[in-house]
């Protein structure tokens, strides 16, 4: 990796944690340019691997051409945001993700799922993206990065049906970015899914419920995530060079203080919660633990 100056001189942790992000984009519009910053300031941090998610066909094969360079740092997934569910797939679009999922180096399907926000794509459109998504999982036996916001029931009701389908065989899931309830939540950990936590729970106000929350989820089934650029957070930024006090675009670097979040809810030392959530993420990945 080049030599940054600018990467940032202190981190202030007693000790340097051991982390694993769990969702940094980098190969979004607002990351890719600075890849090798990023990992290095990330690295200063203790951030010493990441899973880097595909949202759309071509992002996902990004990230499989980017995690080549970087095989022992960089993990990716291959899949099809809610977001992006602007139409029915196509037999050729079904191939291409297939082609992508089968590699060897794709360590999950996703990023998929169900968000019923304003202004994303029409619900029926976005069910069928993650219909195929589910039993392209399941065929494979790979594990699922999912995405649910605004539409427990129905990801659920789908969920289901594939387990119907495969005859009760589900791949392992991790919900990521979890900001839901707690009547959602404990319906995810009766399921067994993986809960991905990020700088939501840095947030004042907006963070309290969550931090409320976390007891719920067994340590054997967290893990911690930026999902940078996005779900940034007062102070996310400010071991960085280059505006310290925005919160976009949110940043690799930012993880310690998700740790430290986590850690002071469940009365936890932030040392224990980085252990736990790297093994936990590289036992979903199926890499060494």
């Amino acid at each position: 990796m080049i030599s940054d100056t600018s990467s940032p001189s202190v981190i202030k942790n007693e000790e340097t944690l051991d982390l694993f992000d769990f969702d940094c984009n980098l190969t979004h519009d607002d990351m890719v340019a600075d890849v090798e910053m990023h990992m290095q300031h990330g690295a200063a941090a203790g951030v010493t691997e990441m899973l880097v998610p595909g949202a759309t066909l071509e992002e996902s094969q990004a990230a499989i051409d980017l995690c080549r360079k970087y095989p022992t740092q960089l993990f990716p997934t291959a899949g099809v945001h809610p977001y992006h569910a602007l139409a029915l797939p196509t037999p050729e679009e079904l191939a291409t993700l297939s082609d992508l999922a089968q590699l060897e180096e794709c360590r999950a399907v996703g990023e998929c799922g169900l968000d019923y926000s304003p202004s994303f794509p029409d619900a029926k459109l976005q069910q069928e993206w993650f219909k195929v998504q589910l039993d392209l999982a399941c065929r494979l036996q790979k594990p699922l990065f999912l995405h649910e916001r605004l539409a427990h029931d129905d990801f659920m009701a789908l969920i289901k049906q594939c387990q119907q389908k495969f005859n009760d065989y589900f791949p392992p899931v991790v919900v990521h970015c979890f900001t839901g309830n707690e009547q959602e939540l404990r319906e995810y950990v009766r399921q067994g899914f993986y809960i991905g936590i990020t700088g939501f729970i840095c947030k004042k106000e907006h963070g309290a419920s969550l931090r409320a929350m976390v007891q719920h989820i067994p340590l054997q089934k967290l893990v911690i995530e930026t999902d940078a650029p996005y779900m940034g957070f007062p102070k996310c930024r400010r071991y960085e060079p280059s505006h310290p006090k925005k919160q976009y675009p949110n940043v690799p670097s930012a993880l310690p203080q998700v740790v430290e979040a986590i850690a002071t809810a469940l009365g936890k030392t932030p040392q224990e919660i980085a252990l736990i959530t790297k093994a936990n993420a590289r036992r979903f990945l199926r890499l060494s633990v």
